[in-house]
């Protein structure tokens, strides 16, 4: 099986800490591409800023649920470019503080509020406190982001990982055929529907390379497969054939994640977790695992 060995490959020693944030983040990614073209639109009033603020806010709260996931990140180098990121975040939020005092200094300029001095000791803090605030803040988080961004994300993309790292959906069948070989107390069978060396993972339109694993278990044969632009697990009692011989199935189980070429060990486990939940309690083959958009290919 392909392992993955660290890398620093194309991260020298000038390279900024902000690089693998602005590559991930050019990568084809629709969330990213809906905030720069609502900057692009413009912003300009308040309502934007309240709505901008508020989806940042809930971003954040959602990266802290993505990264408690167990297959949150497969190396080291996943963490560095996440850690750029967050870093990145930090930056700008140190900014978006300093922004803000400066706002509210327009508004006092405008003559519609007032900026009074610092409140005396037992005081309760005033507006000329909270702007204080903000600027003292901003400067800790640019400190902070100055002394640790730069070594954290180094280190982190410099540390070695072993993780197996496919290069296509066809690795990624054949590493979850190997690993179902191993783990799985029945029969398991990789069919190859191509020639060696004849799949073009550019042009596959999101539907793999064809091949797919055939998995038995208490009576009843499994099928895993990519189709499209997803990771799916049916099973053959729920087809039904075709005047044209073909089979068509009604219902399948989505696996968890939908990365062509996914951590083969996460998919493995999916597809025995699904399949033990079918052999404890028959039922409608749906619902086994929760369901995840498809993007597609």
């Amino acid at each position: 099986m392909l392992t993955n060995q660290a890398s620093v490959a194309g991260f020298y020693d000038d390279t900024p800490f902000s690089a693998l944030h602005e590559q991930a983040a050019n990568d084809a990614n629709d969330l990213v591409s809906e905030v720069r073209t609502a900057v692009e639109y413009g912003m300009c009033d308040p309502r934007d800023s309240v709505e901008m603020v508020c989806a940042g806010a809930e971003t954040a709260e959602a990266v802290v649920t993505a990264l408690s996931s167990p297959w949150s990140l497969y190396t080291p180098q996943d963490a560095a470019t996440v850690a750029s990121a967050l870093f990145v975040q930090l930056q700008h939020t140190a900014d978006a503080l300093q922004e803000l005092g400066r706002a509210v200094g327009r508004v006092a300029e405008r003559g519609e509020a007032v900026v009074p001095a610092a409140a005396g000791a037992g005081q309760p803090a005033n507006l000329g406190d909270a702007l204080a605030t903000l600027r003292a803040v901003s400067e800790q988080i640019h400190g902070l982001v100055a002394r640790n961004a730069s070594t954290t994300v180094r280190a982190l993309h410099a540390a070695p990982g072993t993780a197996p790292v496919p290069a296509d959906a066809h690795e990624t069948v054949a590493a979850v055929a190997a690993l179902l070989a191993e783990q799985h107390d029945h029969a398991v069978t990789l069919n190859t529907r191509h020639a060696d060396g004849a799949y073009e993972a550019e042009s596959d339109g999101g539907f793999g390379c064809g091949c797919d694993v055939t998995i038995l278990a208490a009576g009843e044969e499994y099928n895993f497969h990519r189709g499209d632009s997803e990771w799916s697990l049916t099973r053959e009692s729920d087809g039904r054939e075709l005047s044209d011989g073909s089979t068509v199935y009604g219902t399948h189980e989505t696996l968890s994640t939908t990365l062509e070429t996914a951590h083969p060990q996460q998919l493995v486990d999916d597809v025995l977790r699904i399949i033990s939940d079918d052999v404890s309690a028959p039922q409608g083959f749906a619902g086994g695992l929760p369901g995840r958009p498809a993007h597609r290919g």
